[in-house]
């Protein structure tokens, strides 16, 4: 068995405390822009549309399906690096994607809504597959900036 098959669920929420301990330090080089590629970024597209748009919107700009539902509204992530003095906040941005980050309505901090989808690759369940997807993500989402 690879990954978290097989284990209990309190086995597998230990695990994922784990992985996101050794995901936070793995993560804390950022990528640079460049490093990512076109194929990168169109799966970062479905990424986002998959675990971002419902909330976040197409567009970016907080206004998904189910954000009227929810009791705070999620954040116009179109603003993020004009809200932060014109700087795109990619270290910030990688931490509530891969769930260091405290962000309430992403659950908690082991196991964000998305759970482990971003440990998962055609190549299996790995930190260099994780840090690709997520960097993909966070310069997908540096480019929606207005």
């Amino acid at each position: 068995m690879t990954g978290h098959q097989g284990l209990s669920e309190r086995g597998r929420r230990a695990a994922l405390t784990v992985t996101g301990g050794a995901m936070a330090l793995f993560l804390s080089v950022t990528a640079s822009a460049a490093s990512v590629g076109e194929d990168a970024l169109r799966g970062a597209r479905h990424d986002y549309n998959k675990y971002c748009a419902s909330c976040h919107g197409a567009e970016g700009r907080g206004d998904g399906p189910v954000a009227q539902a929810m009791k705070a509204m999620p954040a116009d992530i179109t603003l993020l690096a004009m809200n932060n003095n014109g700087e795109f906040p990619a270290d910030k941005v990688r931490s509530i994607i891969d769930g260091r980050a405290d962000v309430k309505a992403h659950g908690p901090r082991a196991m964000p809504v998305w759970g482990e989808e971003f440990y998962v690759s055609a190549e299996g369940v790995g930190q260099r597959q994780a840090k690709d997807r997520i960097d993909a993500l966070t310069e997908y989402l540096r480019r929606m900036q207005k």
